[in-house]
């Protein structure tokens, strides 16, 4: 019989060896920590006797608790790796998770910002009594809307990363390393940036780009924290939902109406078939959408 930190340890020394990312193995060792918590208050003390009805009672209580289908697939398929594990290693003959299929997720049409909402934001992260923060939100922002950054990568770019005319983003979703271009209205908001550092810290080497008061990384929840404050500072369509995936989504949108060609913006945003980008942007909808559609219209061009 297996304990559940054992085998959650041993597989996380595992999924390291083979060269995961630090932000998947982070995104692992909380996903099975609350998994591990779960089948523990079900007085399921050892990973090999978790049975296809506790797995299905699991998937009952993440539902009964707000958990979305693709949330849940994502966080059962933690699981399934980690009995995956246990089959390869010999702990185990038969997975529990044989002939269960992933639930079926219900796509959601997400809204990009608009032009409008952009200035909104942008104006809204530059009121700040700090100059440094003040501008290190600008410059945030701006790197997530011309680039297409995901806010994990947006955390733990390093001073370093950040080149004369691009930004090299290492171990991205999927350990996969890849470059984004700096365009000039990004660079020209970056000098200011670095130039208001430079003099609050008096040339002091700093590892990390985006930095918090304490002079240490600005983490995830921080970024969370900073957009939930400036969400309360503007005026967003009722069909907008603000989040980090949001800005992302904005930036493929934007990139798409600026004429970019398919592959590029794959590879800019780190997605390793171009089949993916184009469900992903299979998702949005805008303003821009409705009026191409309304011209297009049949009966308005009856002849």
């Amino acid at each position: 019989m297996y304990r559940w930190q054992e085998i959650i340890d041993e597989f996380l020394t595992d999924i390291q060896i083979k060269g995961y990312s630090k932000v998947t193995i982070q995104n692992y060792k909380y996903k099975l920590k609350n998994i591990k918590d779960y089948f523990l208050a079900q007085n399921i003390e050892f990973v090999d006797k978790v049975t296809k009805q506790d797995f299905k009672k699991w998937i009952l209580y993440l539902q009964n608790n707000g958990h979305q289908a693709n949330s849940i697939n994502s966080i059962s398929n933690k699981l399934k790796k980690l009995i995956g594990y246990m089959i390869e290693e010999e702990y185990m003959t038969i997975s529990p998770f044989l002939n269960i299929k992933r639930l079926k997720i219900q796509k959601k049409v997400i809204y990009p910002l608009n032009d409008y909402e952009i200035k909104q934001l942008l104006k809204a992260a530059k009121i700040n009594r700090s100059k440094h923060i003040s501008q290190r939100n600008v410059v945030m922002f701006m790197t997530m809307l011309e680039t297409g950054l995901r806010v994990s990568e947006i955390a733990n770019l390093r001073t370093d990363d950040i080149l004369e005319n691009q930004i090299i983003v290492k171990n991205g979703k999927g350990s996969k390393d890849r470059a984004v271009a700096i365009t000039p209205i990004l660079k020209k908001e970056m000098y200011k940036y670095n130039r208001i550092k430079k003099s609050k810290y008096n040339d002091q080497e700093l590892e990390y780009y985006f930095i918090s008061y304490q002079r240490c990384k600005l983490s995830e929840k921080s970024i969370w924290g900073i957009m939930q404050a400036i969400r309360k500072q503007i005026k967003l369509r009722d069909v907008v939902r603000f989040s980090g995936h949001t800005l992302r989504h904005t930036y493929a949108h934007m990139a798409i109406r600026n004429g970019m060609d398919i592959y590029t913006l794959s590879l800019n945003m780190g997605h390793s078939q171009v089949s993916m980008t184009q469900k992903y942007l299979q998702t949005l909808k805008s303003d821009d959408f409705v009026k191409e559609s309304i011209k297009y219209s049949t009966l308005k061009n009856l002849r």
